[in-house]
């Protein structure tokens, strides 16, 4: 599965997910301002925050910052 380190985005990104992200390692994009990349309401405690995760592994927010070259694809999937 393909990650994004949120420290490799502007400041504008953060980290969000709920427990269930946590678990399954597919935390969010948020950008502020507007909320999570992908449109997943972002309605729950961050737990993605609290369990200090650091990478983006949500599939929809990833294409999203590829599509707005906010990444570079290097092909790691």
């Amino acid at each position: 599965m393909e990650k994004i380190n949120i420290k490799t985005l502007s400041n504008e990104y953060s980290i969000f997910g709920n427990k269930g992200n946590v678990w399954t390692d597919t935390a969010h994009a948020y950008k502020s301002g507007h909320g999570n990349l992908c449109g997943t309401p972002a309605l729950s405690s961050n737990h993605a925050m609290y369990a200090g995760i650091e990478e983006v592994g949500c599939p929809d927010c990833i294409k999203i910052l590829k599509e707005q070259n906010k990444i570079q694809d290097h092909g790691n999937n």
